[in-house]
């Protein structure tokens, strides 16, 4: 899986977090001219070809993003939603605004940033030989619940039929656009830290390290997942040998879901 994406332009979104960083490094390796896009006080993080301030959540924000690029670039063959959040939090505590919130930046982001891509994303399709490439970066928490996460769950799960049914539209329309989904379990980011932490608030650990004991053997691989196990499926899908992936999911977990 080591398909070249030379001469590619890659958009990536999230990307001065530990998954989204990891993913950008693995499409310049492979060649690709990588724009990191983030909200502006992340930028200092960011240390790919060039870097776009964005709202994921804010229409505006993606048409002043994909402007810029077709501006600099003239064409954009791979876009990757990462940018996201995660509220640990019992359902019935949890507020309207953190529901939304959840729901902004998880299924309006990828929503927002495939339609105003849309036009972009299917010329650029016609000169490669398998299309363009949409990557949303779902979770398993899109295919099975899991309580503290309610919000996180439906958002997740939102996400991934919006893929398949935009894969399915793009297909009746004649796009040469491929668009797939991506479903890790737990990844060591700065985000775990914070998840633990809310674990213990909740009462469902004694202490961080109690629910951090957990995390490993709850995968059958016997370890969580690091970012570039993640970046390295999302490099292939971005390329030529992912060519007949459309509408899919790849489930990148270490046997979690499969317990």
């Amino acid at each position: 899986m080591t398909g070249s994406l030379e001469g590619r332009i890659a958009l990536v979104t999230g990307c001065t977090g530990g998954i989204g960083s990891e993913i950008s490094r693995q499409l310049a390796e492979a060649g690709a001219t990588v724009i990191g896009a983030d909200l502006p006080a992340e930028a200092g993080g960011w240390q790919g070809d060039s870097y776009l301030s964005l709202d994921v959540t804010d229409e505006v924000s993606w048409q002043s993003a994909i402007g810029a690029v077709e501006a600099q670039h003239g064409r954009l063959d791979v876009l990757v939603h990462v940018a996201g959040i995660v509220v640990v939090e019992k359902m019935e505590n949890t507020t309207i605004e953190q529901w939304r919130k959840q729901m902004a930046v998880n299924v309006d982001g990828p929503f927002l940033g495939t339609k105003v891509a849309a036009q972009l994303l299917r010329r650029s399709g016609e000169s490669v030989p398998h299309g363009a490439s949409v990557i949303v970066i779902s979770s398993v928490a899109g295919k099975i619940g899991s309580p503290l996460h309610v919000g996180y769950c439906t958002s997740k799960g939102a996400v991934t039929l919006f893929v398949k049914a935009c894969a399915m539209e793009f297909s009746a329309l004649g796009y040469k656009v491929r668009v797939n989904s991506v479903h890790p379990s737990g990844v060591k980011t700065g985000m775990v830290d914070h998840i633990l932490q809310r674990i213990v608030d909740n009462g469902f650990a004694a202490s961080v390290e109690e629910a951090a004991a957990g995390l490993a053997p709850a995968h059958p691989i016997g370890r969580m997942a690091d970012p570039i196990d993640v970046a390295k499926t999302v490099r292939f899908l971005a390329s030529d040998e992912a060519g007949y992936m459309h509408g899919s999911e790849l489930i990148v977990d270490g046997g979690f879901t499969a317990q």
